[in-house]
Parts: structure tokens; C-alpha cells; sequence
């Protein structure tokens, strides 16, 4: 008799009902036993029948549970590839079901198509921002007015001049030496000897954080401050990524937004007298020639909403950027030889296809519909910019690695519309920066095929981890 094994989907022969073995036995055992015989051989007819019916049964479950997963069934939610590749569900995704396509598991619909995530983001007047009527708890803990994040219209376009002053691409210079490179050669030394590494931990995690730190005037060589406000990077980026629901994130994103708060307090009052160069410094001091005068906690409002953006995004950005050059030996050479033009290609590259922030929420103002899906007013819209920036109506080629891709920053890793990232000129920055450090410093680096394989590991915001590495 075959029985059927739920984990591999295969029958197996049982032993214990294995015709020819219960043969053996008969003669030696139950020679005697005749009644007993003929009660062992009903009670086996009535198992193989039993055991018949439950493999139909699984059978019929697994059926059921790859309808069920499979992109192309309406059940299928994209809950399902937390930790997984998700590339090639989204071509089935798009070739099954469209470029719009409801998720039950998620509750909103899903953007695949770069035109539509562009158009989205780009009219706030009919998709508004997913934290616009969102609930009390968001704002106990990610900050609201005047931070430009809670701001619209002509308000947002005030507060992002204040903010494009923090953040100018004139300013990058200046912040490559005085705290970029400080950074990530401090984070170099402390593996260079040691001829290996885990590099997201060691590097990629390392420099967005302290960098944050060293611009906002704090102690960035603290490795206890450091790793604190990493993990509520960590934190406050999940809760984001769930649309700021389920009990144990909000728990956690509370812990965050308090322990942030405390950080920044104390700084933000002595500031207000005591001016420096520092982010904290800088806003007190300029915030009145955009947005007028500012008090206390407008300024932690503000700090918070800019330094948010130099954690887990950036992190997450870097690890993708190390892992690509590891794993593309052409690519490698390319960049190894041209570290101006070829470099700054591939980093865009490496936004496009991997990405950090896999997708933004919006909710729509009105019925409208898009790309053939009917949406209601209200409904929520997941900007899948992960898919997007892989849209083969949109880019040629669009999975592999083109260095002569034009223009190179046409992708939507940033957002784009008016809420494109500000801090988009630093982050492409610490990319650069850190791999020029490990093409000058380790040059031999590679993968340490010992150690656990890379994989594009967590959910909302994604990266290929471990990098275990030698050099």
C-alpha cells in the first residue's frame, strides 16, 4: 500500500502493510491462528481503504493549496513571498492577471506597471498618501506637522525647501569629507585585518546610521547609540511597510518612536541656543526662510521625519549594490575599471532591479480605473515599485544589468512626483563611496562559499543577506 507524504507530494511504500513481508511472517506466526489470521487480513482491507481515502483527501489539499498560492488564483496574496525572490511572480502576476490586480491577503491592489506608479505618485489631488486619515497611534509615533511627510500642497512644497537646503546635491562634497568617508573607513578598518567579514552587518548596516549620527551632531562612534537606533530603523521600516497595522509591530514602532524621541530632545533645546553646523543647528537656524518660526517640537517633527530617511532604506540599498558586484564577474570589472561613468551606472542599476523600499501606499480620492481594474474610492493602492522597475512595456531587457541603460536614473527606487526622496543625493553617495572602498582596499574580496549563500531575505524592505565575505 502507498501512503502519501504531505511534505514531498510523493507515495511511499508502507512497511507495515508491505504485502510480501506480511507473507514471510503468515506461515511462521499465524499458522495456528487462522480466526486471528482472518481478523489481521479484514482489519488490513479496512486500513488500505482508510489510507486510501486520506490520500485522495491530501491530494485533493495540496491541489487546493497550490490553487490557492499560485499568482494567477485570486486567493493568491503577496503576504506569500516574505523571504522569497520575488521577480518572477510578478511576470507571472502581470502575464496572468494584468498590471492592477486585487490582493486579498494585503487588502489593497497592487501596481505592477511603471506608467500607472508614476501617474499615482505623481497627482495628489486624486491618490492621497496612506497616512493622511491614518489612525491616532501613527502619529504617537512617526512625526506630523510641520514634518514635510505630513504636509501637502503649497505647506510640502515650503518644508521640502528647507530640506532640499540639508540635502542639495552642491552639499555632497562637503558631507563625503567630513562625514561619509570618516564612516565607512571607520567601518573598514575595524574587518580590514581580519581577511573576512559579514558585510551587511559590518558595513552596509554601519554607515547609513552612523552617518545619520555624525550630520545630526551626535556620537556616532557609539556602537550602543549605533545599535539602538538600527534597530528602530528596523523597526519603524516594517510598521511602515504594513500599512502601521498588527499589534506586535505597533508595539514595536512605539518603543521606537519614543526612544528616538528621547535622543533627539535633549539635543534640540540646547540647539536652540547653542547653533553649530549640524542638521539640528541648521534647521533652527533656517527654518523661518520657508516655513516661518518654528517651536520645540516642530523641530523634533522635523528632525524625525529627515533622519528616518538615512536608516534601514539605505542600508538595505547598499547590501543590494555589494551583493550585485560580487555575484556579476563583467560587471565587476566594469566598475573596478571606470569608477566614474560605469560606477554611477551601476548603482542606478542596482536601485532599479533590487531596490531597498519595495513598494509605497496611496489611497485613492475617487472612483477611477486603472489599467482595466475598477477602483473605488478609498481603496488602497500598493505602488509596487520593485515590479515597476522591472515593467518590460517600460524598459528592454528589463532583468538584466545594462550599464548603458538612458537615461540611468529612469527607475522609481527614489518615488518620483513630489514626494521623491530628498535624500536620494546622499544615499546614491554612501553607495558609491562604500564600494570604492572595498574595490581600493580589498580588492581580491569575494564570497566566502563556506559561510550560509546570500538571499533576498524580509518583506517591505529587502536585501540580500548574510554577505559573508573574504578577502
Amino acid at each position: 500500500m502507498s501512503v502519501f507524504n504531505r511534505n514531498t507530494g510523493e507515495g511511499t511504500q508502507c512497511p507495515a502493510t508491505n504485502v510480501a513481508a506480511c507473507q514471510r511472517l503468515e506461515p511462521s506466526f499465524f499458522a495456528g491462528f487462522p480466526r486471528i489470521s482472518r481478523s489481521f487480513a479484514v482489519i488490513e482491507r479496512h486500513l488500505s481503504d482508510m489510507m486510501t481515502e486520506m490520500q485522495k483527501l491530501l491530494e485533493q489539499e495540496l491541489k487546493m493549496s497550490k490553487e490557492t498560492t499560485s499568482s494567477s488564483s485570486p486567493n493568491w496574496t503577496m503576504l506569500t513571498l516574505a523571504d522569497e525572490y520575488p521577480f518572477p511572480t510578478y511576470d507571472e502576476l502581470r502575464k496572468s492577471r494584468g498590471q492592477v490586480v486585487w490582493d486579498p491577503g494585503m487588502n489593497c491592489w497592487l501596481v505592477l506597471s511603471y506608467d500607472v506608479c508614476k501617474l499615482i505618485e505623481s497627482d495628489e489631488s486624486s491618490y492621497r498618501l496612506f497616512g493622511a486619515d491614518a489612525p491616532p497611534v501613527v502619529f504617537e509615533v512617526k512625526p506630523g506637522r510641520p514634518a514635510a511627510s505630513a504636509l501637502f500642497g503649497e505647506e510640502h512644497a515650503r518644508m521640502r525647501r528647507l530640506y532640499l537646503k540639508l540635502l542639495s546635491p552642491a552639499l555632497m562634497p562637503q558631507y563625503r569629507v567630513e562625514h561619509v568617508l570618516p564612516v565607512i573607513n571607520h567601518a573598514v578598518d575595524r574587518f580590514a585585518k581580519r581577511g573576512s567579514a559579514e558585510l551587511v552587518a559590518e558595513l552596509a548596516d554601519e554607515v547609513p546610521n552612523r552617518v545619520m549620527l555624525s550630520l545630526f551632531g551626535l556620537p556616532w562612534k557609539d556602537d550602543t547609540l549605533m545599535e539602538n537606533v538600527s534597530q528602530w530603523h528596523k523597526d519603524l521600516a516594517a510598521w511602515f511597510g504594513m500599512k502601521y497595522q498588527g499589534e506586535e509591530l505597533n508595539r514595536k514602532a512605539r518603543i521606537a518612536g519614543d526612544g528616538l524621541n528621547k535622543l533627539f530632545m535633549p539635543l534640540v533645546l540646547e540647539r536652540k541656543e547653542k547653533r553649530g553646523s549640524d542638521f539640528i543647528s541648521q534647521i533652527w537656524s533656517r527654518a523661518h526662510e520657508d516655513w516661518g518660526e518654528v517651536e520645540v517640537d516642530d523641530v523634533i517633527a522635523i528632525v524625525r521625519d529627515l533622519e528616518l530617511g538615512a536608516g534601514e532604506t539605505t542600508t538595505n540599498a547598499i547590501a543590494n549594490a555589494v551583493y550585485m558586484f560580487l555575484t556579476e564577474p563583467s560587471i565587476r570589472e566594469a566598475v573596478m575599471n571606470d569608477q566614474q561613468g560605469a560606477l554611477n551606472a551601476f548603482v542606478e542599476e542596482s536601485l532599479r532591479l533590487l531596490g531597498s523600499v519595495q513598494w509605497r501606499f496611496r489611497k485613492a480620492n475617487q472612483d477611477v480605473t486603472l489599467a482595466g481594474a475598477a477602483i473605488k474610492k478609498d481603496d488602497a493602492l500598493c505602488l509596487l515599485h520593485a515590479a515597476a522597475n522591472r515593467d518590460p512595456e517600460h524598459y528592454a531587457c528589463p532583468h538584466m544589468i545594462d550599464l548603458n541603460r538612458k537615461p540611468p536614473t529612469d527607475h522609481e527606487a527614489f518615488n518620483v512626483g513630489p514626494r521623491i526622496c530628498l535624500g536620494m543625493h546622499l544615499a546614491r553617495l554612501m553607495i558609491r563611496e562604500c564600494l570604492k572602498a572595498l574595490i581600493a582596499r580589498h580588492p581580491n574580496l569575494r564570497l566566502d562559499p563556506s559561510k550560509e549563500a546570500p538571499r533576498f531575505r524580509a518583506f517591505s524592505h529587502r536585501s540580500f543577506a548574510p554577505l559573508h565575505v573574504i578577502f
